[in-house]
């Protein structure tokens, strides 16, 4: 397995024949790899935001949080996407961190409040 820079440098240059087919599934390949990093290390700081939300007693679902996510995320979106399709893709990792989060502190309902002393 490569590690990540090994991806990222991948991506620096393009393939040098751009009708190659198998070059740039490989590119893909890359690029799903670190979609995937990113969104296990997105999950990770969501799991500390969990925990701390847990010690100050909060609630996992903060509306207003969400939006202000979706929006930021959309304001820099340059596309492709369009901004509809962006929003479609956040919702549904924002729902899965979030069911991570509960499933982790309802499984664990200690957790939190040990992990923060």
């Amino acid at each position: 397995m490569t590690n990540l820079r090994d991806q990222l440098d991948l991506l620096e240059t393009a393939p040098s024949d751009p009708d190659n087919l198998s070059a740039w599934r490989v590119r893909i390949d890359a690029v799903d790899r670190i979609i995937l990093h990113l969104l296990n290390h997105r999950s990770n700081c969501a799991n500390e935001i969990g925990r701390i939300k847990k010690t100050l007693d909060m609630p996992v679902y903060v509306p207003r949080r969400e939006e202000e996510v979706l929006r930021n995320v959309m304001e820099h979106n340059p596309g492709p996407l369009p901004d509809t399709a962006v929003r479609r893709l956040f919702e549904r990792i924002i729902d899965e961190t979030r069911s991570l989060e509960r499933h982790r502190y309802q499984d664990n309902p200690d957790e939190g409040a040990q992990e923060g002393t």
